[in-house]
């Protein structure tokens, strides 16, 4: 059987806080759109009504929850949302992307409206293809390593520490 709450157009007196506890792994919570269109739906808006919206805010965060081997609840992962720029008519948000890493919540990633960053030692890994529209800049002294077929050996690039000039 499926239970339905319906509140049209509010509950009174509000609520503040809502816990839906499923025993099966079925849909928690479902929301279905019938509406015959291109266009978006269903949609949720997670709004933050702030009266001083500022650079850096957060806005909104899904968080990720399960339980170890001790028992306890750990955030494993979890999404937020910021504001880049919070100037009228140059907005920018990023998304920001965490989870547990050696046991320490770790921000491994950012979706900026400028860039994608990999961060605190996160690794890109590419099954398949790379395309790149643009300069590939590998900062410091880091190499750049080409494999053979089998990757049992590579061709390396490695700038020295310093140059006095660019080189191709």
């Amino acid at each position: 059987s499926t239970d339905t709450l319906t509140v049209t157009p509010s509950l009174t007196p509000a609520l503040t806080t809502a816990t839906f506890d499923n025993t099966t792994t079925d849909d928690s919570i479902r929301i279905t759109t019938t509406e015959d269109s291109s266009t978006a739906g269903p949609v949720v808006s997670l709004k933050r009504n702030s009266a001083s919206p500022a650079d850096a805010d957060y806005l909104g965060q899904l968080k990720f929850v399960g339980e170890n081997d001790a028992d306890e609840s750990i955030v494993y992962a979890k999404i937020t949302a910021k504001i880049q720029d919070a100037s009228d008519g140059s907005e920018d948000g990023i998304l920001e992307f965490a989870n547990i890493k050696a046991g320490s919540q770790t921000i491994i990633g950012r979706l900026r409206s400028d860039s994608l960053q990999l961060l605190n030692g996160t690794s890109l890994t590419v099954a398949g293809s790379a395309t790149v529209t643009g300069n590939v800049l590998v900062q410091g002294t880091s190499e750049v390593q080409y494999y053979d077929t089998d990757n049992s050996n590579f061709i390396g690039f490695k700038a020295p520490g310093t140059v006095s000039s660019d080189v191709t």
